[in-house]
Protein backbone atom coordinates (compact mmCIF):
# COMPACT_ATOMS: atom_id res chain seq x y z
CA UNK A 1 0.00 0.00 0.00
CA UNK A 2 1.16 3.33 -0.78
CA UNK A 3 2.47 5.42 2.06
CA UNK A 4 0.86 8.94 1.95
CA UNK A 5 3.00 11.96 2.35
CA UNK A 6 1.25 14.69 4.55
CA UNK A 7 0.55 17.24 2.05
CA UNK A 8 -1.35 14.37 0.12
CA UNK A 9 -3.47 13.64 2.93
CA UNK A 10 -4.22 17.38 3.56
CA UNK A 11 -4.80 17.24 -0.02
CA UNK A 12 -7.21 14.40 0.23
CA UNK A 13 -9.38 15.97 3.04
CA UNK A 14 -10.01 19.58 1.27
CA UNK A 15 -10.75 17.30 -1.94
CA UNK A 16 -14.47 17.61 -1.66
CA UNK A 17 -15.63 16.42 -4.95
CA UNK A 18 -15.21 12.64 -4.06
CA UNK A 19 -15.28 10.69 -0.85
CA UNK A 20 -12.44 10.44 1.91
CA UNK A 21 -10.65 7.29 0.92
CA UNK A 22 -10.15 4.36 3.24
CA UNK A 23 -6.20 4.56 2.73
CA UNK A 24 -6.50 8.11 4.15
CA UNK A 25 -8.10 6.76 7.48
CA UNK A 26 -5.72 4.74 7.85
CA UNK A 27 -3.03 7.04 7.41
CA UNK A 28 -5.60 9.23 10.32
CA UNK A 29 -5.28 6.47 12.82
CA UNK A 30 -1.78 7.24 15.58
CA UNK A 31 -1.21 10.42 14.00
CA UNK A 32 1.94 12.03 15.00
CA UNK A 33 1.61 15.91 16.73
CA UNK A 34 3.14 17.76 13.82
CA UNK A 35 1.21 16.31 11.58
CA UNK A 36 -1.94 16.71 13.90
CA UNK A 37 -1.18 20.19 14.40
CA UNK A 38 -1.19 20.71 10.33
CA UNK A 39 -4.80 19.26 9.84
CA UNK A 40 -6.04 21.16 12.87
CA UNK A 41 -5.09 24.45 11.03
CA UNK A 42 -7.19 23.12 7.75
CA UNK A 43 -9.94 21.41 9.52
CA UNK A 44 -12.58 24.66 10.32
CA UNK A 45 -12.32 25.38 6.76
CA UNK A 46 -13.46 21.78 5.57
CA UNK A 47 -17.44 21.71 4.50
CA UNK A 48 -19.31 20.62 7.40
CA UNK A 49 -20.77 17.40 5.70
CA UNK A 50 -16.91 16.56 5.07
CA UNK A 51 -16.19 16.65 9.02
CA UNK A 52 -19.31 14.89 10.21
CA UNK A 53 -18.87 11.74 7.73
CA UNK A 54 -15.01 12.09 8.67
CA UNK A 55 -16.00 11.54 12.26
CA UNK A 56 -18.47 8.78 10.96
CA UNK A 57 -15.91 6.63 9.17
CA UNK A 58 -13.46 6.88 11.76
CA UNK A 59 -15.98 4.94 14.43
CA UNK A 60 -16.64 2.67 11.94
CA UNK A 61 -12.75 1.69 11.67
CA UNK A 62 -12.77 1.47 15.68
CA UNK A 63 -15.95 -0.69 15.73
CA UNK A 64 -14.27 -2.74 13.33
CA UNK A 65 -10.66 -3.08 14.52
CA UNK A 66 -9.35 -1.99 17.84
CA UNK A 67 -5.74 -1.79 16.00
CA UNK A 68 -6.66 2.46 15.06
CA UNK A 69 -6.56 4.88 17.33
CA UNK A 70 -8.02 8.43 16.11
CA UNK A 71 -6.76 10.17 19.49
CA UNK A 72 -5.55 13.35 18.00
CA UNK A 73 -8.36 13.56 15.42
CA UNK A 74 -10.60 13.32 18.19
CA UNK A 75 -9.12 16.04 20.44
CA UNK A 76 -9.29 18.52 17.31
CA UNK A 77 -13.16 17.52 16.20
CA UNK A 78 -13.64 17.98 20.19
CA UNK A 79 -13.17 22.08 19.30
CA UNK A 80 -15.41 21.45 16.46
CA UNK A 81 -18.23 24.33 15.68
CA UNK A 82 -21.05 21.72 15.15
CA UNK A 83 -22.38 19.85 17.94
CA UNK A 84 -22.60 16.71 16.39
CA UNK A 85 -18.70 16.58 15.52
CA UNK A 86 -17.95 17.22 19.17
CA UNK A 87 -20.57 14.19 20.37
CA UNK A 88 -18.68 11.78 17.89
CA UNK A 89 -15.28 13.31 18.96
CA UNK A 90 -15.91 12.14 22.44
CA UNK A 91 -16.68 8.43 20.73
CA UNK A 92 -13.16 8.94 19.49
CA UNK A 93 -11.15 9.20 22.33
CA UNK A 94 -14.05 6.55 24.28
CA UNK A 95 -11.41 3.46 25.64
CA UNK A 96 -8.38 4.85 25.40
CA UNK A 97 -7.62 4.67 28.98
CA UNK A 98 -5.29 8.01 28.64
CA UNK A 99 -5.60 10.21 31.91
CA UNK A 100 -3.87 12.85 29.74
CA UNK A 101 -7.48 13.44 27.80
CA UNK A 102 -9.28 13.84 31.20
CA UNK A 103 -8.89 17.46 31.06
CA UNK A 104 -10.12 17.56 27.79
CA UNK A 105 -13.26 15.60 29.04
CA UNK A 106 -13.96 17.72 31.85
CA UNK A 107 -13.70 20.72 29.45
CA UNK A 108 -16.01 19.92 27.68
CA UNK A 109 -18.81 18.65 30.80
CA UNK A 110 -18.39 21.90 32.75
CA UNK A 111 -18.06 24.52 29.22
CA UNK A 112 -19.65 22.62 26.37
CA UNK A 113 -23.31 25.02 25.58
CA UNK A 114 -24.78 21.58 24.34
CA UNK A 115 -26.54 19.42 26.72
CA UNK A 116 -26.18 16.22 24.19
CA UNK A 117 -22.25 16.93 24.28
CA UNK A 118 -22.03 17.28 28.06
CA UNK A 119 -23.62 13.98 28.51
CA UNK A 120 -21.21 11.99 26.35
CA UNK A 121 -18.45 13.63 28.13
CA UNK A 122 -20.10 12.61 31.21
CA UNK A 123 -20.60 9.13 30.60
CA UNK A 124 -16.73 8.99 28.79
CA UNK A 125 -15.41 10.08 32.14
CA UNK A 126 -16.83 6.62 33.53
CA UNK A 127 -13.89 4.81 32.57
CA UNK A 128 -11.55 6.81 34.64
CA UNK A 129 -13.96 6.57 37.67
CA UNK A 130 -12.61 3.17 37.33
CA UNK A 131 -9.37 3.46 36.92
CA UNK A 132 -9.34 5.83 40.01
CA UNK A 133 -10.70 3.20 41.95
CA UNK A 134 -8.15 0.82 40.66
CA UNK A 135 -5.05 3.13 41.39
CA UNK A 136 -4.06 3.09 37.33
CA UNK A 137 -4.34 6.86 37.14
CA UNK A 138 -3.22 9.46 39.32
CA UNK A 139 -4.49 10.48 42.72
CA UNK A 140 -4.84 14.23 41.23
CA UNK A 141 -6.53 13.04 37.79
CA UNK A 142 -8.87 11.29 39.56
CA UNK A 143 -9.33 13.66 41.60
CA UNK A 144 -10.43 16.13 38.95
CA UNK A 145 -12.71 13.92 37.81
CA UNK A 146 -14.51 13.30 40.69
CA UNK A 147 -15.12 16.66 41.54
CA UNK A 148 -16.57 17.31 38.06
CA UNK A 149 -19.30 14.60 38.39
CA UNK A 150 -19.87 15.35 41.76
CA UNK A 151 -20.41 19.15 40.81
CA UNK A 152 -23.20 17.90 38.30
CA UNK A 153 -24.87 15.68 40.67
CA UNK A 154 -25.17 18.34 43.48
CA UNK A 155 -26.46 20.44 41.25
CA UNK A 156 -30.51 19.96 40.55
CA UNK A 157 -30.53 22.77 37.91
CA UNK A 158 -28.18 20.44 35.62
CA UNK A 159 -30.18 18.87 33.04
CA UNK A 160 -31.52 15.47 33.87
CA UNK A 161 -29.67 13.68 30.48
CA UNK A 162 -26.38 15.40 31.89
CA UNK A 163 -27.06 14.11 35.53
CA UNK A 164 -28.07 10.39 34.45
CA UNK A 165 -25.15 10.40 32.67
CA UNK A 166 -22.88 11.71 35.71
CA UNK A 167 -24.56 9.20 38.25
CA UNK A 168 -23.71 6.30 35.63
CA UNK A 169 -20.37 6.93 35.40
CA UNK A 170 -19.49 7.86 39.20
CA UNK A 171 -21.33 4.85 39.93
CA UNK A 172 -18.65 3.04 40.46
CA UNK A 173 -16.36 5.44 43.15
CA UNK A 174 -16.38 4.06 46.76
CA UNK A 175 -18.18 7.85 47.47
CA UNK A 176 -20.67 6.98 50.11
CA UNK A 177 -22.90 9.59 48.60
CA UNK A 178 -23.30 7.48 45.51
CA UNK A 179 -25.80 5.29 47.12
CA UNK A 180 -27.81 8.18 47.92
CA UNK A 181 -27.84 9.90 44.57
CA UNK A 182 -28.66 6.03 43.00
CA UNK A 183 -32.48 6.12 45.35
CA UNK A 184 -33.04 9.73 44.37
CA UNK A 185 -33.06 8.56 40.69
CA UNK A 186 -34.83 5.40 41.59
CA UNK A 187 -37.40 6.88 43.50
CA UNK A 188 -37.24 9.11 40.40
CA UNK A 189 -38.17 6.59 38.48
CA UNK A 190 -40.91 4.77 40.07
CA UNK A 191 -42.60 7.74 41.54
CA UNK A 192 -42.82 10.11 38.58
CA UNK A 193 -42.69 7.28 36.09
CA UNK A 194 -39.38 8.67 34.49
CA UNK A 195 -37.95 5.87 32.57
CA UNK A 196 -35.13 7.14 31.65
CA UNK A 197 -34.20 7.75 35.07
CA UNK A 198 -34.96 4.40 36.65
CA UNK A 199 -32.94 3.05 33.21
CA UNK A 200 -29.94 5.15 35.05
CA UNK A 201 -30.11 4.09 38.24
CA UNK A 202 -30.45 -0.03 37.49
CA UNK A 203 -27.33 0.38 35.60
CA UNK A 204 -25.50 2.36 38.41
CA UNK A 205 -27.06 -0.53 40.81
CA UNK A 206 -25.24 -2.85 38.44
CA UNK A 207 -22.07 -1.03 38.37
CA UNK A 208 -21.66 -0.10 41.63
CA UNK A 209 -21.76 -3.87 42.65
CA UNK A 210 -23.63 -3.11 45.80
CA UNK A 211 -25.47 -5.72 47.22
CA UNK A 212 -28.49 -3.91 48.79
CA UNK A 213 -30.04 -3.18 45.32
CA UNK A 214 -30.74 -6.80 44.90
CA UNK A 215 -33.91 -6.02 46.27
CA UNK A 216 -34.87 -3.16 43.73
CA UNK A 217 -33.48 -4.83 40.70
CA UNK A 218 -35.18 -7.68 41.33
CA UNK A 219 -38.33 -6.07 41.38
CA UNK A 220 -38.13 -4.88 37.34
CA UNK A 221 -37.04 -8.28 35.96
CA UNK A 222 -40.69 -8.79 34.13
CA UNK A 223 -41.13 -5.33 33.98
CA UNK A 224 -44.04 -4.24 31.25
CA UNK A 225 -41.02 -2.28 29.74
CA UNK A 226 -38.85 -4.21 27.34
CA UNK A 227 -35.47 -1.40 28.17
CA UNK A 228 -36.07 -2.20 31.54
CA UNK A 229 -36.04 -5.33 31.47
CA UNK A 230 -33.01 -5.37 29.79
CA UNK A 231 -31.18 -3.06 32.34
CA UNK A 232 -32.31 -5.10 35.12
CA UNK A 233 -30.84 -8.20 33.62
CA UNK A 234 -27.64 -6.57 33.08
CA UNK A 235 -27.94 -5.55 37.17
CA UNK A 236 -28.48 -9.09 37.93
CA UNK A 237 -25.59 -10.39 36.12
CA UNK A 238 -23.28 -7.39 37.73
CA UNK A 239 -24.40 -7.90 41.17
CA UNK A 240 -23.97 -11.75 41.08
CA UNK A 241 -27.14 -12.47 41.62
CA UNK A 242 -27.48 -16.38 41.23
CA UNK A 243 -31.03 -16.88 42.71
CA UNK A 244 -32.71 -15.18 39.27
CA UNK A 245 -31.35 -17.39 37.14
CA UNK A 246 -34.74 -19.06 36.85
CA UNK A 247 -36.12 -15.21 35.74
CA UNK A 248 -33.24 -15.03 33.61
CA UNK A 249 -33.98 -18.31 31.37
CA UNK A 250 -37.33 -17.03 30.81
CA UNK A 251 -36.06 -13.66 29.67
CA UNK A 252 -34.01 -15.56 27.53
CA UNK A 253 -37.50 -16.06 25.55
CA UNK A 254 -38.76 -12.82 25.93
CA UNK A 255 -40.28 -10.84 23.34
CA UNK A 256 -37.61 -8.09 22.78
CA UNK A 257 -34.62 -8.63 21.23
CA UNK A 258 -32.26 -6.37 23.52
CA UNK A 259 -34.07 -8.50 26.96
CA UNK A 260 -33.13 -11.79 25.74
CA UNK A 261 -29.68 -10.58 24.91
CA UNK A 262 -29.11 -9.02 28.36
CA UNK A 263 -30.15 -12.30 29.76
CA UNK A 264 -27.64 -14.26 27.94
CA UNK A 265 -24.85 -12.35 29.05
CA UNK A 266 -26.14 -12.10 32.63
CA UNK A 267 -26.48 -15.55 32.66
CA UNK A 268 -22.99 -16.51 31.26
CA UNK A 269 -22.03 -14.46 34.05
CA UNK A 270 -24.10 -16.26 36.84
CA UNK A 271 -24.42 -20.09 35.22
CA UNK A 272 -20.77 -21.18 35.79
CA UNK A 273 -21.09 -25.03 36.32
CA UNK A 274 -24.83 -24.60 35.03
CA UNK A 275 -25.73 -27.30 33.07
CA UNK A 276 -29.15 -26.40 32.61
CA UNK A 277 -27.76 -22.52 31.55
CA UNK A 278 -25.57 -24.32 28.79
CA UNK A 279 -28.24 -25.95 27.20
CA UNK A 280 -30.66 -22.95 27.19
CA UNK A 281 -27.83 -21.05 25.50
CA UNK A 282 -27.00 -23.42 23.06
CA UNK A 283 -31.34 -23.84 22.52
CA UNK A 284 -30.99 -19.94 22.21
CA UNK A 285 -28.35 -19.66 19.44
CA UNK A 286 -29.69 -22.65 18.00
CA UNK A 287 -32.98 -20.12 17.16
CA UNK A 288 -31.18 -17.22 16.73
CA UNK A 289 -29.65 -19.43 13.73
CA UNK A 290 -32.82 -20.97 12.25
CA UNK A 291 -33.64 -17.35 11.82
CA UNK A 292 -30.47 -15.82 10.75
CA UNK A 293 -30.25 -13.30 13.30
CA UNK A 294 -26.19 -12.40 13.05
CA UNK A 295 -26.47 -9.81 15.67
CA UNK A 296 -27.74 -11.99 18.33
CA UNK A 297 -26.01 -14.92 16.82
CA UNK A 298 -23.11 -13.42 18.32
CA UNK A 299 -24.19 -12.26 21.16
CA UNK A 300 -25.14 -16.13 22.49
CA UNK A 301 -21.58 -17.33 20.96
CA UNK A 302 -20.17 -14.77 23.03
CA UNK A 303 -22.30 -15.18 26.03
CA UNK A 304 -21.67 -19.45 25.74
CA UNK A 305 -17.82 -18.73 25.65
CA UNK A 306 -18.13 -16.19 28.90
CA UNK A 307 -20.25 -19.27 30.64
CA UNK A 308 -16.97 -21.52 29.60
CA UNK A 309 -14.52 -19.24 30.92
CA UNK A 310 -16.50 -18.47 34.18
CA UNK A 311 -17.38 -22.63 34.77
CA UNK A 312 -13.24 -23.10 34.49
CA UNK A 313 -12.58 -20.29 37.35
CA UNK A 314 -15.86 -22.04 38.96
CA UNK A 315 -13.52 -25.82 38.80
CA UNK A 316 -10.42 -24.00 39.57
CA UNK A 317 -11.66 -22.63 42.95
CA UNK A 318 -12.86 -25.68 43.75
CA UNK A 319 -10.03 -27.65 43.01
CA UNK A 320 -8.03 -24.94 45.55
CA UNK A 321 -10.83 -25.38 48.06
CA UNK A 322 -10.22 -29.30 47.78
CA UNK A 323 -6.19 -28.46 48.30
CA UNK A 324 -7.12 -26.17 51.38
CA UNK A 325 -9.35 -28.84 52.82
CA UNK A 326 -7.14 -31.62 52.21
CA UNK A 327 -4.36 -29.70 54.59
CA UNK A 328 -1.49 -28.73 51.75
CA UNK A 329 1.26 -27.09 53.41
CA UNK A 330 2.93 -25.60 49.96
CA UNK A 331 -0.30 -24.34 48.07
CA UNK A 332 1.64 -21.46 46.52
CA UNK A 333 3.75 -24.29 44.84
CA UNK A 334 0.83 -26.04 43.84
CA UNK A 335 0.13 -25.57 39.67
CA UNK A 336 -3.86 -25.67 39.16
CA UNK A 337 -5.07 -25.57 35.74
CA UNK A 338 -6.56 -21.75 35.67
CA UNK A 339 -7.63 -20.16 32.77
CA UNK A 340 -4.55 -17.70 31.44
CA UNK A 341 -6.89 -14.24 32.18
CA UNK A 342 -8.02 -15.48 35.49
CA UNK A 343 -6.12 -13.12 37.82
CA UNK A 344 -6.78 -10.10 35.59
CA UNK A 345 -10.29 -11.17 35.55
CA UNK A 346 -10.49 -11.21 39.52
CA UNK A 347 -8.12 -7.85 39.46
CA UNK A 348 -11.59 -5.99 37.13
CA UNK A 349 -14.48 -7.51 37.81
CA UNK A 350 -17.54 -5.40 37.10
CA UNK A 351 -15.05 -3.10 34.81
CA UNK A 352 -17.03 -3.14 31.57
CA UNK A 353 -18.27 0.55 30.63
CA UNK A 354 -21.18 0.35 28.79
CA UNK A 355 -23.78 2.83 29.02
CA UNK A 356 -27.75 2.60 29.83
CA UNK A 357 -30.47 2.08 27.35
CA UNK A 358 -29.32 -1.26 25.14
CA UNK A 359 -26.21 -1.46 27.04
CA UNK A 360 -23.27 -3.45 25.05
CA UNK A 361 -22.70 -6.97 27.08
CA UNK A 362 -18.94 -6.43 25.47
CA UNK A 363 -16.40 -5.79 27.81
CA UNK A 364 -14.18 -4.10 24.70
CA UNK A 365 -14.78 -0.42 26.38
CA UNK A 366 -14.20 1.25 22.71
CA UNK A 367 -17.49 -0.40 21.49
CA UNK A 368 -19.41 0.23 25.20
CA UNK A 369 -20.91 3.42 24.72
CA UNK A 370 -24.20 4.70 24.93
CA UNK A 371 -26.23 4.21 22.04
CA UNK A 372 -28.64 6.71 23.47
Amino acid sequence: MHAWSLDELLAALQDTSKPFPAAGLYRLSDLPPEEAKAIAAIWPKLPLARRRALVEDMQSFLDYSDRFSFVEMGLIALNDEDPYVRQRAIELLWGEADERLIPHLVRVLREDPDTRVRAQAAAALGEYVYLGEVEEISPRRYQEVAEALRAVLTDETEPLEVRRRALEAYSFASDPDVARWIEAFYQRGTQDDDEESLLSALFAMGRSADPRWTRYVVLHLHDRRPKVRAEAATAAGRLEMKRVIPDLLELLEDADRDVRMAAAWALSELGGGEDEVERALQRALQHAEDVNDEEEMQVLAEALDNLAFNTSLVTAQLDLLDLLLDGADLIDDVTLDLPDEYYRTQRTSHSGFEGTNGASHKSNSKSSKPKS
